[in-house]
């Protein structure tokens, strides 16, 4: 099983010789705190969606093979709520996408200045949510297991409803996020 501990040790020196780089640029503390917290949460998103990747023999996943993806729009939210589940397992099920993206839309405007407007951040984090849903695909035709669902419903749910995190940073641009903009 490669867990995600493997994606946060190797991202230590990446991210220490990124410190480096940004002081011989001579890059503001405020900046360079952005885009460590920026940093720090990509390795984040980047371990609750595509790891663990469990890496076994084949003979072992052979048994497990169960292809789940979703490729049929709104299908697996269907699925969620017709399921004999609790309300709060729903919910949160649903919810987790829409948490997953929403500090996107804060670090985005905030990075790339010049990236303000909604259609810009939209394209990033669409482009974003596609290229891990495709990663996901990518490991489980790999190792030849779906260990990820790879469902276009995620990208539905982080594209539309990661708009909350847009309009979240423009009610609050003028105060917290000031620090980072000087």
């Amino acid at each position: 099983m490669l867990d995600y501990e493997f994606l946060y040790i190797i991202s230590i020196p990446i991210y220490v010789i990124f410190i480096i780089v940004l002081k011989v640029k001579k890059i503001r503390f405020n900046k360079i705190l952005l885009y460590s917290l920026f940093y720090f949460y990509i390795i984040s998103l980047l371990a609750v969606t595509l790891f663990p990747i469990p890496i076994q023999w084949l003979n072992e996943i052979w048994i497990y093979n169960k292809d789940t993806n979703n490729y049929i729009p709104f299908m697996s939210i269907i699925d969620i709520i017709n399921k004999q589940l609790d309300i709060i397992i729903k919910i949160k099920q649903i919810i987790w996408n829409i948490v997953l993206f929403i500090p996107m839309w804060f670090f985005v405007p905030l990075i790339w200045e010049n990236k303000k407007f909604i259609n810009k951040t939209l394209l990033i984090v669409l482009l974003c949510t596609i290229w891990i849903e495709i990663t996901q695909l990518f490991i489980s035709n790999l190792i030849w297991f779906s260990y990820k669902i790879t469902d276009v419903d995620d990208i539905l749910l982080n594209s539309l409803w990661g708009i909350i995190g847009f309009y979240l940073y423009k009610m609050f641009q003028w105060s917290f996020f000031d620090i980072f903009k000087k």
